[in-house]
């Protein structure tokens, strides 16, 4: 039977590859998972949770990522902080719940290739649009523009996009189980001329009522 099987921790939160989540397990279930997890050498899978909560029991999304370690802090009371970086996807094939924690049984998903010439004009597009979004998300706020120029590698590009947009859950887990890097950004690319044109409408509404509040005084 195809595939290996991984602890599951399911938070109401993507991990997309590529990008970092700081944790904070205090479960007694995840502590163990985390322990053996260090004892055994193999990583754990972060899954978003489809149904239940998190200190409960949880059904998860089917498609998750795979996470490496990047730091642990161990707190006096048994708690540990820790710091992973979202590593490849996986899809669930089967669970199993004959330990403490979530088991399943998954297998990698390939990031699929794309046609190069393509991909590389819809990078720029979304990289631009990206840079506009947030830099009207700064303005808005009282901010400078950021003059940093966003990753121009594809699948980066889009991992980082998918984690810094403000979505739900359900949102941000159709963009992690898309298949091909283009689908994404063509995806991202459609959410971003909304924001881009929504904050737009925000901030010539932040700057007419502070420009009425200025007469008014």
């Amino acid at each position: 039977m195809p595939g290996q099987w991984l602890p599951l921790f399911p938070l109401n939160v993507v991990l997309f590859p590529h990008m970092p989540l700081p944790l904070h397990v205090f479960e007694p279930r995840y502590r163990q998972m985390l322990a053996e997890c260090l004892e055994e050498g193999h990583s754990f899978g972060v899954v978003a949770i489809r149904e239940g909560s998190e200190t409960g029991s949880a059904v998860p999304f089917d498609v998750g990522t795979l996470a490496k370690i990047v730091r642990i802090d161990r707190l006096e009371d048994g708690r540990v902080n820790l710091l992973v970086t979202g590593a490849s996807r996986f899809q669930i094939l089967e669970t199993r719940t004959d330990r403490p924690y979530l088991r399943g049984r998954i297998r990698i998903i390939p990031e699929e290739g794309d046609d190069l010439e393509e991909s590389a004009a819809l990078t720029e597009r979304t990289a631009t649009t990206f840079r506009e979004y947030s830099n009207r998300l700064r303005e808005l706020v009282g901010q400078r523009a950021d003059q940093a120029e966003p990753p121009m590698e594809p699948e980066l590009l889009s991992y980082l996009i998918a984690a810094a947009l403000n979505l739900q859950v359900a949102e941000k887990q159709k963009l992690l189980a898309e298949r091909r890097t283009d689908a994404r950004l063509k995806l991202e690319l459609q959410i971003l001329r909304k924001e881009v044109v929504l904050l737009k409408q925000m901030v010539a509404h932040a700057a007419a009522a502070g420009s009425a509040r200025t007469s008014l005084n």
